[in-house]
């Protein structure tokens, strides 16, 4: 999937995560934590992607945002959590058209191993609670 800017990149993936919650919502208002932290690949922070919540008991909704700069803030419902990340970085331009004229956009390399996107094999997790004001997630570039 490619976007035409970094606004465009942020805003779809707000999107599918507010899709992703409402789905798993079945019905029932459950109050959200706001939980913001820091993360980091090899003590480096993540530059741009998106960071999910997933109740381990498939009941409770999920949540999420957006990273920038090695920051999230999430807006998640209490209970245990598995938590995929997916961390990019921009490496340059390329254009949307083979034409001479044709725009450009950023060009994105994926920066987390697959492991941390991966909604069964994430080592990843989050008890999240009331009191729940801050996670930070510090990634190995080597996971497997």
């Amino acid at each position: 999937m490619y976007f035409n800017d970094k606004k465009s990149f942020y805003l779809a993936a707000v999107i599918c995560i507010l899709v992703v919650a409402m789905i798993g919502c079945g019905g029932k208002k459950v109050d959200s934590i706001r939980v913001t932290g820091k993360v980091t690949i090899d003590g480096k922070p993540v530059e741009q992607g998106a960071i999910k919540f997933y109740a381990e008991d498939g009941q409770t909704p999920g949540g999420g945002g957006t990273i920038n700069d090695g920051t999230y803030v999430a807006n998640v419902p209490p209970c245990k959590k598995k938590v995929l990340i997916n961390g990019q970085k921009v490496v340059g331009t390329e254009k949307l058209y083979n034409t001479p004229d044709s725009p450009t956009r950023d060009k994105l390399e994926q920066t987390t191993p697959p492991i941390y996107n991966s909604k069964y094999k994430s080592p990843l997790t989050a008890d999240i609670t009331k009191d729940t004001k801050e996670i930070d997630f510090e990634l190995d570039s080597k996971a497997k």
